[in-house]
Formats: C-alpha cells, structure tokens, sequence
C-alpha cells in the first residue's frame, strides 16, 4: 500500500461483515426506492455489466433508494460505502436517517459538503468510492443512497430519465470503510489477515 507514503507495507484488513444483505442487486425488493427506480445492465468497476443506474422519475422531492439494518448498537460506529459513476447527474448524496448527508462532485472528485465524517476516493474508470462514518443513535440505523441536481440539496423536480451508476454497497460496525465485500441473500463476513 503506497496510499500515504513512499515506502511500501502490507495492507492487511481487518475481519468485517457487510450488513447488507443485497450488495449489488438494487432492483431488488430488498431496497426501497422513492422518487427512483433501478435500471440494470451497466459497466461496473469490474468491467462486466453488473453495475445499476439510480433513475429519478418526474416528481418533486427526493430521488433514492434506502435499507434499513436493525441490528445496530447504539454508541457503536458504522461506515456504508458504494461505488458510484456521474451519469447525467453530476452529484450524489450518501446518508443515514437521520439527516447526517455528505454531497459528492462525481466530476470533479471532491466532497461538496458534508455533515457527517466521509471520503471519496477516485477508481481508473470514472467509478469512485464514496464512504460515510457515524455513531449508531438507535438499534435501526438505515442508509440513503440520492441523486441531487446541483449538489445543495436532495429535493427537485426530475426528468424522469436522468440519475448516477451505482454498484457495491456495504454498510459494517467499523469506524473506517474496508475493501468491499459482496453478498447476495446473506450477510458475509471477512476475516482478519494476517502475515507470518
């Protein structure tokens, strides 16, 4: 890992769970969508065409899909990440129920604004990876996944056909994102690596 430094060493993860149990399905039931449907067959971070589109419909409000986790532990912290491409939509927002947003310039690769702990970090094929950090306030905590148009706000009247690409998201008790970890049906957790 060169990430922070010239000099190289091993980056070894510790063990997590992805809380969510569809990672990457986001046509399923299991998400639930609101001002917003997910529209399936689009390049993923992996190449092939696993990766959805966050299509908002012509209402006014908001554009998004959420899932709520009720197995949370107040006082503890969690991170939800998703990888994420600018579609028509230059702007995407990563938050939890209680209002705590970061607002990402999928353009330019920075956080527009935030009122929660968060990160973005840029992938080689337009995907980046946006994070979010807090403290659980409630055994069910839920995380929200919006288009924005102009990067202040969540609510406007949309189009109908405009949205970002989306793939691989996770939410894990831990007070930093790790690496991804894909589920389909089920939880799954990673064990902590070591060297010898």
């Amino acid at each position: 890992d060169y990430t922070d430094s010239t000099e190289g060493a091993l980056l070894l993860e510790n063990s997590s769970t992805n809380l969510l149990t569809y990672s990457e399905a986001f046509d399923n039931s299991y998400w639930i969508k609101g001002g917003s449907s997910a529209l399936g067959g689009f390049t993923s971070p992996k190449g092939d065409l696993s990766a959805f589109k966050l299509v908002e419909d012509s209402s006014t409000g908001a554009h998004f899909m959420y899932r709520n986790i009720t197995s949370t532990t107040v006082g503890n912290d969690y991170s939800a990440s998703i990888f994420v491409k600018k579609g028509e939509r230059d702007y995407f927002v990563l938050g939890t129920q209680t209002s705590q947003d970061a607002y990402f310039n999928l353009s330019t690769g920075v956080i527009k604004s935030s009122a929660i702990s968060s990160k973005i970090t840029a992938l080689s094929n337009g995907y980046y990876i946006c994070s979010i950090t807090w403290t659980a306030t409630s055994t069910s905590e839920s995380i929200y996944i919006y288009n924005s148009e102009d990067g202040l706000t969540r609510n406007y009247t949309g189009d109908g056909t405009s949205g970002v690409y989306i793939y691989g998201a996770m939410l894990e008790a831990n007070s930093f994102s790790t690496s991804y970890i894909p589920t389909n049906g089920s939880t799954v957790q990673r064990a902590a690596e070591t060297c010898n």
